[in-house]
């Protein structure tokens, strides 16, 4: 039997940790970890201020020597955002399967976030 997409991400809420785009302007200060994992057209409207940008397609290939080249823990959080919250999700729970401890999907993504009047930059950085 199939699954839709909604049901995966569903699914996936369900064995992850979530933050609140509100939640995220409170602690970002504080030299958190977050990864954008959108595509470059998407990145292309702009980016959360301090965000590392790893295409989703790319992720789970990349993480590792991202992780080495910026010297994070996996045991450390570790913060995803994606257009609205599904990616990052789906994202988060690939990342616990890898062995990461504390993967986050940030709520409503990029767009809750620029939404909610929070700052955005072009300056991408990516890895």
């Amino acid at each position: 039997m199939l699954i839709s997409s909604q049901q995966l991400v569903l699914s996936a809420l369900q064995e992850i940790d979530e933050i609140s785009v509100n939640e995220l302007a409170l602690i970002k200060e504080q030299g958190i970890h977050l990864l954008d994992i959108r595509e470059s057209d998407e990145v292309a409207q702009g980016v959360i201020p301090g965000s590392i940008w790893v295409a989703r397609g790319l992720l789970e290939f990349q993480i590792e020597a991202l992780m080495q080249q910026l010297n994070w823990k996996f045991d450390e959080n570790l913060y995803i955002v994606c257009r609205s919250g599904n990616r990052s999700a789906l994202a988060a729970v690939s990342l616990l399967k890898m062995g990461f401890k504390k993967p986050i999907s940030v709520a409503g993504g990029f767009t809750a976030w620029r939404d909610s009047g929070y700052p955005v930059s072009m300056d991408v950085l990516h890895f």
